[in-house]
């Protein structure tokens, strides 16, 4: 049971109202000896007075970051609208309905990428988590078209689509434990205190998201082009075969892979 204060001892620690009589809630700490005061504009100051600073810090510390991840989003999306114009002239409804779900996985990817310039460390991961449940129902309806009407009236189940995500891209199961685990429900991550603060260096949990962003543009690329495979000149993983797509990247594509994801830190 929660110990009931008295109204004096409320009275030492807390007060309602500042100065000029606007809203506020202070208390004092009796460990460090200070009055904290929480004003009324605290989200505005986040936004508007604190907020610039932190993105200028991560465009400072992650210029090279930005770059990289930049250039693959942008050849992943060019793909999407261009496969989305040809599937609109051909009525294509299985085609149409995985490129809305990808444009949608981008701004999922997007927004995360710009929780994280704010400053923010926790909440870029779940963002991902709803961009990896775009990218699977994706991959399932291009296995299995006849699901589209289940997709059209909300009764295609996330589970199922996991599992044909996997058969496509076998990692791809792990990677949705760890984001399920760590941000769909409440994991470890949210069992301790984010500060929202400046960047000075690549701290564990910067490393961490970039990385975990990577992830996502990969993803998001791969995925288009086997969406959209019939209109790429130069595939970089998926070529035609008899009865359908193969993944087979280059050496070369293989050796970027492994830089561009971290694989060989």
């Amino acid at each position: 049971m929660r110990k009931k204060h008295s109204q004096k001892h409320l009275d030492e620690r807390h007060s309602i109202g500042n100065m000029d009589g606007s809203p506020a809630m202070a208390f004092f700490s009796e460990s460090e000896r200070k009055m904290f005061v929480f004003s009324e504009d605290i989200l505005i100051n986040q936004l508007k007075r604190e907020g610039p600073l932190i993105e200028k810090s991560f465009d400072a510390l992650c210029a090279d970051d930005l770059v990289e991840l930049s250039r693959l989003f942008s050849l992943a999306n060019g793909l999407i609208y261009s496969g989305l114009s040809v599937a609109t002239q051909k009525e294509d409804e299985l085609r149409l309905a995985c490129a809305q779900l990808m444009l949608n996985g981008a701004n999922s990817l997007a927004s995360a990428t710009a929780v994280l310039r704010m400053g923010y460390v926790l909440q870029p991961g779940i963002l991902i988590r709803a961009f990896l449940e775009a990218i699977s129902t994706t991959l399932h309806l291009l296995q299995y078209p006849q699901d589209i009407a289940a997709y059209n009236n909300h009764s295609l189940k996330s589970t199922k689509t996991i599992a044909a995500a996997k058969r496509v891209l076998p990692p791809f199961g792990h990677i949705y434990r760890h984001f399920s685990e760590n941000f769909a429900h409440i994991g470890q991550l949210h069992k301790s205190i984010t500060p929202i603060r400046v960047y000075t260096e690549n701290h564990d949990a910067l490393n961490v998201n970039l990385s975990s962003l990577r992830l996502a543009a990969w993803l998001l690329y791969v995925s288009a082009e086997l969406v959209f495979n019939d209109i790429v000149i130069h595939p970089r993983y998926w070529h035609p075969i008899e009865q359908g797509y193969t993944y087979n990247p280059s050496e070369q594509e293989k050796e970027w892979m492994e830089r561009f994801l971290g694989l060989n830190k």
